[in-house]
């Protein structure tokens, strides 16, 4: 794929969209002239892709994700997507604000989606799911304002979420006994990580912001997730180098400061290490 010359990732803002935070779009039989309309962007807001039928194929941060038939799709603020292909599919698309999002479903999609940006629904779920969705874009649709109708939508709003990060949450065990402290300090982690990545690169100093042991970090990080917290750090910042290398005509040093590397070189071999390739080959390769 060529990208035209850029000096930054497109960014869709949801206030252009609509002003009150949330956005729901239904796709009935879409094909790929339907589903394909956007350039490669990133969101400052969630979306949910609720696929009732159908085959997709989406790229979210350089992985081809694919949804069979029922299934949620989440992508968070922040991530680089763009449609492959679509057939056939029937879907509702939620687009919302993280403000409207309760800091309990945030930490879970935060927790989840890096490690299962996917899951599948029962059958009765689905048709729940739907009904409710279908609530909230006919309160949505009234033209009639008021703070009761407001109220109806804000609940509808946080049921639909609920049970979607329900979905995501379901497998999971770990807030039982022994555990509950280890999910805790990686939800705490990630939150961190988000926010200081670009500074802070060592375990240490992420167990020093949480008053804990950096061995005691890195252990509680990976009993959840399965890698420790070195391997999430140095794939927030590879994903990061990764979108701008793709979506801009940064240089490797460019990219290098805006990532807080003072040596670009050691960034070359950051990058390097954690992708596989160097960042160079990594652009030319991606962008044939």
């Amino acid at each position: 794929m060529i990208m035209k010359n850029q000096k930054e990732i497109p960014i869709l803002f949801l206030k252009e969209i609509t002003r009150n935070g949330l956005s729901v779009t239904r796709f009935q039989q879409a094909d790929d002239q339907d589903m394909l309309l956007k350039a490669a962007h990133r969101d400052d807001h969630y979306v949910f892709v609720f696929q009732l039928q159908g085959q997709s194929r989406i790229m979210v941060d350089f992985s081809e994700v694919t949804l069979n038939g029922c299934s949620i799709l989440c992508i968070l603020p922040g991530q680089v997507h763009q449609g492959i292909s679509a057939k056939n599919v029937e879907a509702l698309f939620i687009a919302i604000e993280p403000a409207l999002i309760k800091g309990s479903m945030q930490s879970i999609f935060e927790e989840k989606v890096p490690i299962q940006g996917i899951v599948t629904l029962s059958a009765t779920d689905a048709i729940l799911l739907e009904k409710i969705i279908e609530l909230l874009i006919e309160i949505i649709s009234r033209t009639a304002k008021g703070n009761v109708q407001t109220e109806i939508s804000r609940s509808l709003t946080d049921t639909c979420i609920a049970l979607i990060a329900g979905a995501f949450d379901m497998d999971d065990d770990s807030t039982h006994g022994s555990q509950l402290r280890p999910v805790i300090i990686t939800k705490q982690f990630r939150r961190l990580l988000s926010q200081l990545y670009k500074t802070e690169r060592a375990p240490s100093g992420y167990a020093g912001l949480m008053n804990i042991s950096t061995s005691y970090l890195n252990e509680a990080v990976k009993r959840v997730t399965g890698f420790p917290a070195s391997y999430w750090i140095q794939q927030q910042i590879v994903i990061e180098a990764k979108r701008i290398l793709f979506y801009t005509d940064c240089s490797v040093k460019q990219i290098s400061a805006i990532l807080g590397f003072e040596d670009h070189h050691y960034f070359s071999r950051f990058f390097t290490k954690g992708a596989g390739m160097s960042p160079m080959y990594f652009r030319q390769m991606y962008r044939e």
